[in-house]
C-alpha cells in the first residue's frame, strides 16, 4: 500500500469478488469456444476419413464435452495458482473522475455518476464465521464496482481502518464523494 503526490494509489483487494460476477459468463463462453472447436476438428476427421473406428466416432462429442470441462477447470486451477486470489489496484483521483486500472483493464468513473460509496463487513457464518470488508461504489445507470479485503487481512481479523481498502475509502472521502 503505497501514496503517490498525485492522488494515486496501489492497494491489493481480493479477486473472489470479480471473479463471481462474471464467473457462470466466463466458464461458459470457454466452454462453448473449447467444444466448437472440438466439433470442428472432428468433422475434419470425418471429412478426411482420419478415425476410421467408428466407436470412437460415434463417442467424439462425449470426448470433446470432457476435455472442454477439463480445459476450463485446468484454465481456471492455474488462474487461482497465478494470482494467489489477489489482484493489485492502481487507482487515480482526476479532476473529474476516479480512474481504476485493474488487471491491464481501465475503469473510469465521472464523479457525478456516482451516487454513493458504501463499506460493508460480510460475515460468512455457514462456513466458518469469520468475516470480510467490502466496498461497493454505486453508480447511476451503470453497474457498481465491488471490492474486497484481501484473504491475508481477512485472516488477521483487522479492524477497516487497518486494511488497504480503508485508504481507497478513505481518499473517496477526502474527494468529497458520499460515503456511508
Amino acid at each position: 500500500m503505497e501514496k503517490n503526490i498525485k492522488n494515486e494509489y496501489h492497494i491489493t483487494v481480493n479477486d473472489n469478488i470479480f471473479r463471481t460476477k462474471n464467473a457462470g459468463f466466463h466458464a461458459v463462453l470457454l466452454f462453448i469456444i473449447c467444444f466448437a472447436a472440438q466439433f470442428i476438428i472432428d468433422c475434419i476427421l470425418e471429412q478426411f476419413k482420419i478415425v476410421g473406428n467408428e466407436h470412437i466416432r460415434d463417442n467424439l462429442p462425449e470426448i470433446a464435452l470432457v476435455i472442454s470441462v477439463i480445459i476450463v477447470c485446468v484454465y481456471y486451477y492455474i488462474r487461482e495458482k497465478r494470482t494467489n486470489g489477489v489482484m493489485c489496484l492502481e487507482v487515480s483521483f482526476l479532476s473529474d473522475a476516479i480512474k481504476i486500472l485493474i488487471n491491464g483493464r481501465e475503469y473510469a468513473v465521472k464523479y457525478d455518476e456516482i451516487a454513493e460509496v458504501d463499506k460493508m463487513m460480510v460475515i460468512d457464518r455457514i462456513h466458518d464465521e469469520k468475516g470480510c470488508y467490502r466496498m461497493k461504489i454505486k453508480c447511476h445507470g451503470r453497474s457498481s464496482l465491488e471490492f474486497e479485503t484481501t484473504a491475508q487481512e481477512y485472516e488477521k481479523h483487522l479492524d477497516f481502518e487497518d486494511t488497504e481498502l480503508f485508504v481507497f475509502y478513505d481518499a473517496c472521502k477526502r474527494a468529497g464523494i458520499k460515503c456511508c
